[in-house]
């Protein structure tokens, strides 16, 4: 009787790492995941904000500004994580507000919370409780997103409290 000749391929351990480069390298390729440009992380920050002004309330002095829509590269945003509200002080001396000014200090974080829901904000405010009679403030604000990254300060506003504090 013959016999037909088997042939038998050796699983060799070359031949075993082979095969595990090939499929790992096939996952990488194939990885799940929306694949788009990379971008610079000067483009990704939020647009500045431009209008900022203020109104001196009886209670403090209150900022308005509209909600960035865009990054900086002109792409819709959609991860607003918030705002940093900037402010310096130029004390009273003798009198009057002629004082050093100080340099821009984080005085508030304006968390937003309404990026999933249908309709946003699109103003926001926040009022300046602490301050000083005779003292000029001047403001600035600053958008993030959730990753992180910051727009340009806003444009500056000012006032010359001359009211007595809440």
């Amino acid at each position: 009787m013959l016999r037909a000749p088997s042939i038998c391929i050796p699983l060799t351990l070359l031949t075993l790492l082979t095969w595990c480069l090939i499929a790992t390298a096939f996952a990488l390729v194939s990885a799940c995941g929306r694949k788009t440009a990379v971008r610079p992380p000067e483009l990704v920050a939020p647009k500045p904000i431009e209008d900022l002004k203020l109104e001196a309330k009886t209670t403090g002095i209150e900022l308005r500004w509209s909600r960035p829509r865009t990054y900086a590269d002109g792409s819709s945003m959609d991860d607003l994580g918030g705002f940093l509200v900037l402010r310096a002080v130029q004390a009273a001396q003798d009198g009057s507000a002629s004082g050093e000014t100080s340099e821009f200090s984080e005085l508030a974080t304006v968390v937003v919370e309404d990026r999933d829901r249908f309709r946003q904000a699109k103003r926001f405010r926040y009022t300046d409780e602490q301050i000083t009679a005779g003292t000029r403030y001047r403001y600035r604000v600053r958008a993030f997103t959730l990753d992180g990254e910051y727009s340009t300060p806003s444009n500056i506003v000012e006032v010359l409290w001359q009211q007595e504090g809440p």
